[in-house]
């Protein structure tokens, strides 16, 4: 579907002699399928196109950007724009995709292709402003001089409302020159240091006058440059996996942002085989955890731990990425599980989110770590999608029991395994709001509303669906938590649509959620990626 728009660049909250893009133009948005945008989330994409001789700003010169469906598939955008006379070019973008990568390409006079990438990300913002610049070659000609820069964003690492900028003007015979710093601000300094007074986008200018010959005038020449001065600052990370001496086949890391001695999970990525790579694209700069581990469907599952960047089994002994330069060399080292047991013992329960009886919801794929009483790791399980688990082939010996949440102190669960209880089937595991608990209790009813398919499509990106076999005629409770226990979505469903039942996740961040369905003594758990 083809649809034509007029659009105005916005202000981007910038006043004074500061940038104000107030460019109208003409766009054509081609959509490969009709697809319908929100308000919620806006990209200001701004480029500009020079030569890789002397820097020189290529006007009237296109440029394509399009959706890199490597990132995200379901988003397809295409644009072609042309640069204005400072060698420009600018567009807003509006998505109501969580995160994903825009592809910015170009032709030089010789019909070769050049591209960037750039990503977005909106866990901190509704709003991202993006630079995607390109050099390219031109046709030779003879020297022709022309005025250049470049900058250093707080030079000394005390103030981010400073800069250092730099002459590069490709001529020794310089007579002189003059810095417009956009905020009312001049230099005829070569090498000037600027301090702003307040955040925004700001169009910095220089002009330079060159000498030509005895009788001739000065040759004047000029560049523009577009900075975003901001305390904010955004970088890349990502790492390999290793699982005995092989990359990862199939599994996720999960990326934790550390705030005030909270671990609050921002994404999760899910990767299959080949390298075992993890990627987290524009990431605000700070404190971070990461954790890998093997997906359910893994040959390898339950035969290595979870594990923490450093090659840690706990949150609290892992370290801390400090993240404040793209890095992808955060490689992990899954912990091998190496024990051999076939002993008589068992033991067996469920883990879930809460204490209250009337509000829990079963805890999926929780690791389970298994220590004897010399604090040796014995062996390890996940909670199923029922938030059921079983560790079998036990020794009869003392144990402890912990789950592995991260953020949350775990207090480890005594068990002891004798000739005369070599079973112990009813440990109850909590994740409540500041620790994790475990209890032996009576019993567990817990039983499945008759039975339902997996939810489809998983990633999912609006909605996600799910067929639900009730022998049941009341309404039933469904409830859409994240890895947290914290409930986002709840309401009820009549038996009557369940055999093809599908729920709106369009509003939900990106990441992994549970999908309980339940009735006052039944329930079904499937677990899901929101992309």
């Amino acid at each position: 579907m083809n649809i034509t728009n007029i659009a105005a660049i916005q202000h981007l909250n910038i006043s004074g002699r500061r940038i104000i893009l107030s460019i109208t133009f003409m766009v054509v948005i081609l959509f490969a399928n009709a697809q319908s945008f929100s308000e919620k989330n806006r990209i200001y994409l701004i480029g500009q196109i020079t030569s890789n001789i002397n820097g020189a700003p290529l006007k009237d010169h296109q440029v394509i950007i399009t959706s890199d469906t490597t990132f995200e598939p379901s988003f397809n955008y295409l644009k072609k724009l042309f640069t204005d006379h400072e060698g420009y070019y600018y567009d807003t973008i509006v998505t109501d995709h969580q995160k994903g990568a825009l592809k910015i390409y170009t032709f030089d006079y010789q019909g070769n292709y050049h591209d960037t990438i750039v990503h977005y990300r909106f866990n901190w913002s509704e709003d991202i402003v993006l630079f995607a610049n390109l050099k390219i070659p031109v046709e030779p000609a003879a020297v022709i001089y022309q005025a250049n820069f470049y900058f250093q964003k707080d030079p000394n690492g005390t103030n981010y409302l400073e800069y250092q900028f730099y002459d590069i003007t490709n001529s020794v015979d310089v007579i002189s020159g003059i810095w417009d710093f956009g905020d009312n601000a001049t230099s005829n300094l070569q090498n000037p240091g600027h301090t702003y007074s307040e955040p925004g986008l700001y169009r910095v200018k220089l002009t330079v006058y060159i000498k030509s010959s005895l009788f001739h005038n000065p040759i004047q020449t000029t560049i523009v440059k577009i900075i975003n001065v901001t305390a904010k600052n955004y970088f890349h990370m990502g790492g390999h996996v290793m699982a005995g001496y092989f990359p990862i086949d199939k599994g996720e890391a999960y990326l934790y942002k550390i705030e005030d001695k909270n671990y609050v999970a921002i994404d999760t990525a899910e990767f299959n085989g080949d390298l075992g790579f993890y990627y987290f694209y524009q990431l605000l700069e700070g404190e971070y955890l990461v954790k890998a581990d093997l997906h359910h469907t893994s040959e390898l599952y339950n035969q290595f731990m979870s594990t923490y960047y450093s090659n840690k089994l706990h949150w609290e002994e892992a370290d801390t990425i400090f993240h404040y330069s793209t890095n992808f060399d955060y490689d992990i080292e899954l912990v091998p599980n190496n024990q051999v047991l076939a002993g008589p013992g068992n033991i067996s329960g469920e883990v879930s989110f809460g204490s209250d009886p009337k509000s829990i919801n079963p805890a999926c794929y929780v690791e389970l770590i298994l220590y004897d009483s010399d604090n040796h790791p014995m062996d390890i399980c996940h909670s199923d999608e029922n938030g059921q688990f079983s560790l079998p082939n036990l020794d009869l010996q003392m144990y402890y029991l912990y789950a592995e949440v991260t953020g949350k102190y775990t207090v480890p669960l005594f068990i002891e395994l004798d000739q005369t209880n070599p079973e112990i089937d009813y440990v109850k595991i909590t994740i409540g709001d500041y620790g994790v608990y475990g209890s032996i209790s009576s019993g567990i009813e817990n039983s499945l509303v008759s039975s339902a398919s997996n939810i489809f499509p998983n990633p999912a990106l609006s909605e996600i669906n799910i067929n639900v076999k009730a022998n049941i005629h009341s309404d039933l409770n469904y409830t859409v938590y994240n890895q947290q226990g914290i409930t986002e979505i709840y309401g009820k469903i009549s038996p009557d649509i369940l055999s093809a039942w599908n729920l709106n996740i369009s509003d939900l961040p990106s990441g992994l959620y549970y999908l309980r369905i339940n009735s006052d003594s039944e329930e079904i758990v499937r677990r899901f990626i929101k992309k």
